[in-house]
């Protein structure tokens, strides 16, 4: 059976110009990004070649042209494919891709290209049952796959598979047949049922006499044109059954997954089937997600195609990260990254990171991830901190001064130690996240500074600049890091004078927020209580920070509703320092 190579898609929806997504060996592939990135237009445009309805008549509507122009005329989604063979008419050529496209002028949309010879030819339904295409969607049409509403709805081609294996034995069909004549005696044994069915023919009759074809009607509890066609799928409870209303939207997506799986293990021996999922993190409790996203990587590793859209970082596995996509919206329309480990090396070589190769840099990667960090990857932005101190009190700070961090996509992202921020800064920048660093410039601790002169080694810095920047302890926010004196704590009591000092007793001694055990939660508690009206010049820096975060990876054109409540700075960031 067949498997996806990658696909292109170019004008469709929100999609500009090409993208091309290769499709990784037995992982998932994870599509990731914000709302409205474009994640769910490309499931869509793979679900147009390979999905349920034949593509070839399909009319796009204006909305499904970029930019909704349909006079730019052009859409085109190709799907490269192997192990895919066109055997109609006594060929036997290998299908190299499957390209559905609109052209004006051109009337023939969906075609295929072959492997060995130059040409094209018509899509015929062989070839495209070669590569079996499901998607839960994100309204999880579990009724619907469940159900008959169409013959490609899951359950409807599992009773077809059931009926071809039952009606390749003659005796058994007639045995059936014999043993369905005695439950039909049992129906007409109920008198209302007879008098209704005789009443219905006449009626029939008599309003379809003048017809060149009058119209019949047999009821019967089953279907000789497909056996199984009366099979239903019943939810249950502690033995008991539930109809699907009373099943939770979580336990519909998790039933709709399993339902196909056992489908596709029972008849294409998992090769062939493309399986997308659209949020499967939705309406699942956090260790639920954990559970499905395992069960979906095993599910991978056995050999089904899956596509996810989500935006949870259970679903991301660092060792896995080809199949990791980031989605996001450019200048012009939809564009997206999609890395391996040779990429990754490449870039943290290009970063200063010597050590690094293709065959370490994803467990290295891996060893120290968590799914704090992993959440960078659906920010707008990134600010790396030393630890949850930071992380806790500093978005507090910054909403209070006018740059809301939540409502403007910045993540604030505690790594572990000054140490662990090069690393980070890399991977993050490495996918294009705008990304600043913060650190306590504690020139004391020999192992601080060399973790801060690599920090700046890292995001660019001339040496001289360095030098001078590690002997300075002052608090600094520069255009792509911030540095405190000597430490976060210590630097805010300075710049806030006794006020910041009345809040760490109050914290302690009303509350027990003290230094030792509770240092995150006593920053939290300061940040959220001193005073805006105390006229320190803390309040002034803090401004200044926000005007740094706000513009980095930004154009003036490009600020978001920040500028209201923010005085614009006039510099320009560029977030990719490195090639």
């Amino acid at each position: 059976m067949g498997r996806i190579r990658k696909f292109v898609v170019e004008g469709y929806r929100s999609v500009c110009h090409p993208i091309e997504v290769n499709m990784p060996d037995r992982i998932p592939l994870v599509l990731i990004g914000e709302n409205n990135a474009g994640k769910s237009n490309l499931v869509r445009a793979l679900d147009l070649v390979l999905g349920e309805f034949w593509p070839g008549n399909y009319e796009p509507e204006d909305h499904e042209f970029y930019g909704r122009d349909r006079s730019s005329g052009l859409i085109k989604i190709e799907v490269s494919l192997n192990n895919v063979t066109d055997t109609s008419y006594g060929r036997n050529d290998q299908v190299n891709s499957l390209v559905w496209q609109v052209i004006p002028g051109d009337p023939d949309r969906f075609k295929m290209t072959y492997g060995a010879k130059s040409g094209t030819g018509r899509v015929n339904g062989l070839v495209r049952d070669q590569c079996t295409c499901i998607l839960v969607s994100a309204d999880r049409r579990l009724s619907y796959q469940l159900g008959y509403s169409s013959k490609y709805t899951a359950l409807s081609k599992l009773t077809k598979k059931f009926h071809d294996a039952l009606s390749a034995n003659a005796w058994r069909v007639d045995d059936l047949k014999n043993q369905y004549g005695k439950v039909v005696e049992v129906f007409h044994e109920v008198e209302e049922f007879v008098d209704f069915q005789d009443e219905l023919k006449r009626q029939i009759a008599d309003l379809s006499g003048n017809l060149a074809y009058s119209l019949g009607i047999d009821f019967s509890p089953y279907d000789p044109s497909n056996y199984f066609r009366s099979l239903r799928v019943q939810p249950a409870e502690g033995g008991a059954p539930r109809t699907f209303e009373e099943l939770g939207t979580g336990q519909e997506q998790v039933l709709a997954i399993c339902f196909i799986y056992a489908y596709a293990k029972a008849f294409h021996n998992v090769d062939g089937l493309i399986l997308m999922i659209e949020e499967p993190e939705a309406h699942l409790h956090p260790l639920a997600q954990h559970w499905l996203a395992e069960k979906i990587r095993e599910i991978a590793a056995q050999g089904v195609q899956i596509v996810v859209t989500t935006h949870s970082p259970a679903f991301l596995d660092v060792l896995s990260l080809s199949g990791i996509v980031r989605v996001f919206k450019g200048q012009e329309g939809t564009e997206t990254i999609q890395l391996t480990a040779r990429d990754l090396a490449k870039h943290c070589l290009a970063s200063g990171a010597e050590k690094t190769s293709e065959s370490t840099v994803l467990p290295f990667y891996a060893a120290a991830a968590t799914e704090e960090i992993l959440a960078g990857l659906f920010a707008r932005k990134v600010v790396l901190v030393e630890g949850p101190t930071e992380a806790l009190a500093l978005p507090i700070y910054l909403a209070r001064v006018g740059l809301h961090p939540t409502r403007e996509g910045i993540a604030f992202i505690p790594v572990g130690g000054v140490n662990s921020l090069p690393r980070w800064w890399r991977f993050f920048t490495a996918y294009e996240v705008p990304c600043y660093v913060i650190f306590d410039n504690d020139s004391e601790s020999g192992k601080q500074r060399v973790g801060q002169e690599e920090v700046l080694r890292t995001i660019g810095l001339s040496e001289d600049d360095i030098g001078w920047l590690a002997d300075n302890d002052d608090w600094i926010a520069d255009d792509a890091f911030c540095s405190f004196g000597v430490d976060f704590e210590s630097t805010l009591r300075q710049w806030f004078d006794g006020s910041y000092e009345e809040l760490e007793r109050e914290a302690s001694n009303n509350f027990g927020l003290d230094t030792r055990n509770s240092k995150p939660l006593r920053a939290r508690f300061i940040a959220e209580r001193l005073s805006l009206d105390n006229g320190s010049i803390g309040w002034g820096m803090l401004h200044e920070l926000a005007q740094r975060i706000m513009h980095l990876g930004s154009s003036e054109e490009t600020h978001s509703v920040v500028q209201q409540t923010v005085d614009e700075f006039d510099d320009e960031f560029d977030d990719v320092p490195f090639d």
